[in-house]
């Protein structure tokens, strides 16, 4: 092959990469768009959402938005369970609050969020960051009583990112509803 031949095809080549690189973006799927969208733990977004296949297969705002309060609600109440288990074996007054009050606001927040989304997304904005305040409420109750724990930051933790992932995606979805001129 001559060096014109050589440097049409690398060009050639090229291009087609080049034009290729914008779908590869478009290619995310909705929860990953919504990890990347202005949350601080992108990654562990993304490992925490892509365990439920209903997230990962979400083609709407609207139920990503359900999926991800789905996936929330159960993994609050996962998180309820630890902390009713945890007092049993080691009573503390955080601990007690953390399973009766602030995740009970966890539940009680996403249940409403899935409630609201169809006609009153504002609503449910707003419940994805009451269930937000919850986590970070048990949180400073259990720092306040210097209760050192891995696995009580682990599961507050990811009970935050799980209503900012819930938030952002009725963000999208209440954007979503607005481009297609649909009223909110």
């Amino acid at each position: 092959m001559n060096s014109t031949k050589v440097s049409y095809f690398l060009l050639t080549l090229s291009m087609i990469l080049i034009s290729q690189s914008p779908m590869l973006a478009l290619g995310d799927s909705l929860f990953e768009i919504i990890c990347k969208d202005d949350l601080k733990e992108t990654i562990v977004c993304l490992q925490l959402l892509k365990t439920d296949p209903q997230i990962s297969s979400a083609t709407n705002y609207f139920d990503l938005s359900i999926f991800i309060m789905d996936f929330a609600l159960k993994k609050g109440i996962e998180g309820q369970n630890f902390f009713i288990n945890l007092g049993k074996k080691n009573p503390s007054q955080a601990i007690n609050q953390c399973a009766t009050i602030y995740y009970n606001s966890i539940i009680t927040a996403f249940k409403g969020g899935k409630r609201e989304l169809k006609e009153h997304a504002d609503i449910a904005r707003y419940e994805t960051t009451v269930a937000g305040d919850g986590s970070k409420n048990c949180s400073s109750a259990i720092e306040a009583e210097k209760i050192s724990n891995p696995a009580i930051d682990d599961i507050n933790d990811k009970m935050s990112i799980l209503s900012d992932a819930a938030f952002i995606a009725v963000v999208h979805y209440e954007n979503e509803k607005r481009n297609n001129g649909i009223g909110l």
